[in-house]
């Protein structure tokens, strides 16, 4: 009732106040293959988020009425996809010498969505309606290296524009075993039942492309006359993101504990990408977690009203390196921090760590 579940609208349904919540990540990553070895820091916005219901608490009390009906509104600003890499390789040809290649992305996507809901009794619907925007770039050299008298530098540049309309559905029920006595209309303990669903969506890309060569007449490394053999720009082509279904299960005792598990697919058979081909697998992902609150109303030990949180999960990456498909497990480890404000209102201060590997095979 006071927090925000971003993965499924129907949840906006069950707010109670107005929730204003933002995150950020950082991300250290160690990238090993048979020859090299790479360490690498990155980090980005999680998400910004408002949630708000449409209809008082505070006035049911006063109406000393209550209505089945229970209404939920919100905005979010989520990534997508995030690009951020630079590699490079070292080759040696016949006749010609050294050969080095760099390759370079960055950019990435995000999704602006307008999340409502209605809930009535133990049963919510949600919607998602939103846009998806971003930039993306691509840029490949090789550099001859001038051993030889004459040699050339090759720079390619790919600049993508993505935009286009996304949506998604949502429901949840629960079911409730056990209310508290001094209250029949508030539940205990129950489970929730969740599932959303989108279809694939079609999106727009606008494609920039530049090729450049330069030549060199020494050995001395210095590179001139540039030559512009491709220079393309305003393309407008196609981007079919895949259909994707998710499952999930919760049992809540509302003082003590919660236990979740859920079931993703995302059917990234269906990506086409007219700017950028590339061809991609099904994928399955299987996550669970479990949240203690040894004593959320204690007065004098804050560490019992500390929420402590352990779970998993196993992703199929729905990309392959050398025809092995990439498999990404890892554990998580959280915690809710508390904090009162003035008139007693109480917000939170999350943190997770998270141990895992990407990897083929």
């Amino acid at each position: 009732p006071y927090h925000l579940n971003l993965s499924n609208p129907a949840s906006f349904a069950h707010l109670r106040s107005t929730a204003l919540e933002t995150g950020l990540y950082a991300k250290y990553s160690s990238y090993k293959s048979s020859a090299s070895s790479l360490n690498n820091w990155s980090g980005n916005l999680a998400y910004l988020a408002l949630g708000f219901t449409l209809k008082s608490p505070i006035n049911e009390v006063l109406d000393k009425a209550k209505s089945p009906w229970k209404f939920g509104m919100g905005a979010a600003v989520t990534p997508y996809t995030l690009i951020g890499y630079k590699v490079e390789t070292q080759d040696s040809l016949t006749n010609i010498g050294k050969v080095s290649n760099a390759f370079q992305g960055n950019g990435g996507s995000y999704r602006l969505v307008w999340s409502s809901a209605a809930k009535y009794k133990n049963t919510a619907l949600g919607v998602n309606i939103g846009w998806m925007f971003g930039k993306a770039s691509y840029e490949n050299t090789t550099d001859f290296n001038s051993e030889v008298t004459y040699s050339f530098l090759d720079n390619q540049r790919k600049e993508l524009g993505i935009n286009g309309f996304v949506w998604s559905v949502g429901l949840q029920h629960d079911i409730v075993l056990q209310h508290y006595e001094n209250d029949k209309d508030t539940p205990l303990r129950w489970f929730t039942i969740g599932a959303t669903a989108e279809s694939k969506h079609q999106l727009r890309v606008t494609s920039d492309d530049l090729f450049v060569r330069s030549r060199s007449t020494s050995a001395t490394g210095v590179y001139g006359s540039p030559d512009t053999l491709t220079y393309i720009t305003g393309v407008k082509q196609n981007l079919t993101i895949p259909a994707a279904f998710t499952l999930g299960i919760q049992y809540v005792n509302a003082t003590k504990f919660k236990a979740g598990l859920q079931l993703g697919l995302e059917q990234w058979s269906q990506y086409r990408n007219e700017a950028r081909p590339e061809s991609f697998r099904n994928t399955l992902k299987i996550s669970g977690g479990i949240e203690y609150t040894p004593d959320f109303a204690s007065y004098n030990n804050y560490g019992k009203r500390i929420r402590y949180r352990v779970g998993g999960f196993y992703r199929q990456d729905p990309r392959s390196v050398d025809g092995k498909d990439l498999n990404d497990v890892g554990l998580t480890l959280g915690f809710g921090f508390p904090i009162t404000l003035p008139r007693q209102q109480t917000s939170f201060v999350n943190a997770a760590f998270e141990l895992g590997k990407l990897g083929a095979g």
